[in-house]
């Protein structure tokens, strides 16, 4: 059985597409960006402190 370089193409874009997708899924980056509790006084996400003040 032979194999076509399309065939081979395919099948490298197929398993890098997933491996990418998996590893994507998988990564903990962003798993506090959505819960701003733990942020404490900061008003970035990267958990910057806030220097603005209100004034009333």
């Amino acid at each position: 059985m032979t194999i076509s370089p399309k065939q081979i193409y395919l099948l490298i874009v197929l398993v890098g597409s997933v491996l990418l997708i998996g590893d994507h899924l998988t990564s903990t980056a962003l798993t506090d960006v959505g819960s701003p509790s733990d942020l404490g006084n900061a008003c970035a996400p990267c958990g910057a402190p806030c220097t603005q003040t209100e004034k009333n």
